[in-house]
């Protein structure tokens, strides 16, 4: 994994939400249902194999207010990471 990027740290502890064999789309709704018992400003960490992801998970918290962080690549899926917008 790369070193943390802008409004990450080492020592947050991500949640993880798996979406590898998801079509973006689907992979939103589970996104959307993982982020509701979240904590404000909680670190989440998004599995995909969706290409579309790439485009589709910044878009997505520019519209709603979700903090978008970086994509990594870890053995061929996309891994993005994105804090829950404030309440």
């Amino acid at each position: 994994m790369s070193k943390a990027g802008p409004g990450a740290s080492v020592t947050d502890e991500a949640v993880t939400v798996d979406n590898r064999g998801m079509l973006c789309a689907q992979g939103i709704m589970r996104l959307m249902r993982a982020l509701g018992p979240l904590s404000p400003g909680q670190l989440i960490r998004v599995l995909s194999t969706d290409p579309a992801a790439e485009d589709d998970y910044p878009a997505w918290c520019r519209n709603t207010g979700h903090v978008f962080l970086r994509h990594e690549q870890e053995n061929g899926v996309i891994v993005s990471f994105l804090r829950k917008a404030a309440a």
